[in-house]
């Protein structure tokens, strides 16, 4: 069953063009995944430290492979300096 993924992350002050950056970056990597249907980052217009990820995957096992990506792994040890908070993460069924 496909599930979906919301992702609320906050940028330290100062951080936030860098975390932006490595965002970025990382929706272009995670949409080649096999399991992943939607990748998507938004930007809060009140609040440019906030970015919001939507997410779809195939299935549980799809998202589960996708935490265990080199990627996200590369991207985990550079944010660690660029969040202010850890990422919320809600997960639902489509």
């Amino acid at each position: 069953m496909p599930l979906s993924v919301f992702a609320v992350i906050q940028a330290k002050p100062g951080a936030e063009a860098e975390l932006r950056n490595g965002l970025f970056n990382l929706v272009a990597k995670v949409r080649e995944e096999d399991a992943c249907l939607l990748y998507e980052l938004y930007t809060s217009e009140e609040h440019p430290e906030h970015f919001i990820m939507h997410e779809r995957w195939t299935d549980a096992a799809g998202l589960a492979a996708h935490n265990q990506m080199p990627h996200m792994r590369e991207f985990g040890a550079l944010a660690k300096d660029w969040l202010a908070a850890p990422v919320e993460l809600t997960t639902t069924e489509v």
